[in-house]
């Protein structure tokens, strides 16, 4: 059966992106021709510079969100968003750590056969990647309580101590690759609130090291407990050193939790995409003029124009700066 073209148009997502390899693109193709126009039907927006352009366009808009934001109800008809929110049949819950490169899935599929023999393979003790402190400044404060008990490799761009400043790129191999040269990952969240799980975790998985993990406990309706490091809070740092040099100095140990399987087994990958799938496909396979969800009158669209026109009013390089890098 031929497939129907849909028009759409992105906006504000993440610069440099190539769109065709954005996540919601790819998963639409699956059921549409996605069509990619000056004049679209629909537009697919996220929360990266020009901020608010998306409320220059009149039609039904979908806002992919990511990083720790909420998305406007006001300003888009439906969210794909990081945070259990919910309206009705506006929104859908996608933790980040469901990552659209196919890491996640890779995992449901891989068997946990590991010897001490990895470990031969692993000549770093932990390595702690990011591009910026996270609130309250927790990520960098454990990375550097860590670091007391050993060197951890740090080829982010924040707090960086690889020799001639040498990075690794979420957007490529390197950094799982480098990753897997390594025990443990440090895997801090940039925010502590409930639901926001993102890829960091998964990456840690993907490369065969047990991750360290401080964010929401949303985590573990998702992932095995048992399978990794949960730092809690700042009061719980010196707790969760202890547990990381007890699993550093007994490879037994080490090996047995490497080996345990990934995912709470009450988590239903299938029945979360199938539920996915089905959001997606009541937003396009509805009539256009029955689409819309957001109010586009009185207070809403006063709103709307505020914002877009605070946004117009910020000088180019403010709005260059935006989020970009932050990762």
């Amino acid at each position: 059966m031929e497939k129907r073209t849909i028009k759409v148009k992105f906006v504000g997502f993440w610069g440099g992106v190539v769109l065709e390899k954005t996540r919601i693109h790819i998963d639409l193709s699956r059921f549409y021709n996605v069509e990619l126009s000056e004049e679209p039907d629909y537009i697919i927006c996220s929360c990266f510079a020009p901020f608010y352009e998306y409320c220059k366009y009149p039609q039904v808009r979908i806002m992919d969100s990511s990083e720790n934001y909420i998305p406007d109800l006001n300003l888009v008809d439906y969210a794909i968003c990081r945070y259990p929110i919910s309206l009705l049949d506006r929104c859908f819950y996608h933790p980040g750590c469901i990552d659209f490169r196919g890491r996640f899935i890779s995992l449901v599929e891989r068997k946990r056969e590991f010897t001490a023999d990895i470990l031969k393979d692993k000549p770093y003790f932990a390595n702690f990647i990011a591009g910026h402190e996270s609130e309250n400044g927790v990520r960098g404060d454990f990375y550097k309580r860590l670091s007391q008990y050993k060197r951890v490799e740090s080829p982010g761009s924040y707090l960086n101590n690889m020799p001639d400043g040498m990075t690794v790129n979420w957007r490529d191999s390197s950094k799982p690759d480098f990753q897997r040269k390594c025990k443990f990952t440090l895997c801090f969240e940039s925010t502590k609130h409930g639901g926001f799980v993102t890829e960091k975790i998964t990456d840690a998985f993907f490369a065969d090291t047990i991750p360290v993990y401080y964010g929401s406990e949303e985590v573990f309706n998702v992932f095995n407990r048992e399978a990794f490091i949960y730092c809690p809070s700042r009061d719980a740092f010196e707790d969760t050193v202890k547990r990381i040099k007890e699993l550093d100095r007994d490879d037994d140990a080490y090996i047995e939790m490497l080996k345990r399987p990934i995912f709470n087994p009450d988590f239903d990958y299938c029945g979360h995409m199938a539920e996915y799938d089905r959001f997606l496909r009541h937003i396009f396979d509805q009539p256009i003029d029955k689409a819309y969800r957001r109010s586009r009158v009185y207070v809403p669209h006063d709103h709307e124009q505020y914002l877009l026109e605070r946004a117009q009013a910020v000088p180019e390089k403010k709005k260059r700066r935006g989020l970009f890098g932050k990762k």
